[in-house]
């Protein structure tokens, strides 16, 4: 195959290694996989792979990050956009069904845990450059709120954990259970409702964005 020379090339190529690798690795395991496996996946040599990436560890950190960092942007800038506490729980609310119908993120969790037990430095790696900096995002937006008089809450970082913990399980659902259409959820739905019993319990008010 052709070798990438302008950038936008070398990036396309790059995304295809990185949506290849993810279909191996779910497939096969991070264990099973071989870089043999994701060159052919991506209709590329085994050489122009490790172009890229340097070692197949190298290449799944980069899986990880590559579907998570985006969204957790997004969802930062949502929350320092948003005029008020109850507005930046409905963008999050809003955005969540989209994560878990529209991206990879299941995917990843449930990859995470398969290979938890055999590879812990990559799952401690995730844990502290993704999701500590999205729930200390979610921490830093309550503890505001609450230094503002906008809502009532004892311990931001434990709440953070009570907002994000349906989102994580309900990724789970959707790649685990949802194989049968009967286990099929109403994300847009439940979502809502989460909204809906987080701005009740914080005492999120009208005025600050009910």
């Amino acid at each position: 195959m052709q070798r990438a020379r302008t950038d936008d090339a070398k990036d396309e190529r790059r995304q295809a290694l990185l949506a290849a690798a993810l279909e191996v690795f779910v497939d096969k395991s991070f264990a099973a996989a071989r870089m043999d496996d994701i060159a052919r996946a991506a209709s590329l040599s085994k050489g122009t792979v490790y172009l890229y990436f340097s070692s197949k560890e190298d290449l799944f950190e980069a899986v990880l990050r590559n579907v998570a960092l985006p969204n957790v942007e997004h969802i930062e800038n949502l929350m320092r956009e948003a005029p008020s506490v109850g507005e930046a729980l409905d963008g999050i609310g809003l955005f969540v069904p989209h994560l878990i119908r529209e991206t990879s993120l299941p995917r990843i969790i449930k990859l995470l845990i398969s290979e938890s037990g055999t590879f812990p430095e990559i799952v401690q790696s995730y844990r502290e450059d993704v999701l500590d900096r999205l729930l200390g995002g979610v921490t830093g937006l309550l503890a505001r709120a609450k230094a503002a008089g906008e809502i009532d809450v004892g311990d931001p970082a434990l709440a953070a954990r009570l907002v994000a913990s349906p989102i994580a399980f309900s990724a789970l659902w959707s790649v685990v259970f949802e194989t049968d259409p009967k286990a099929r959820v109403d994300i847009d739905a439940l979502m809502a409702m989460h909204v809906m019993h987080l701005k009740r319990a914080l005492g999120v008010t009208e005025e600050a964005g009910a």
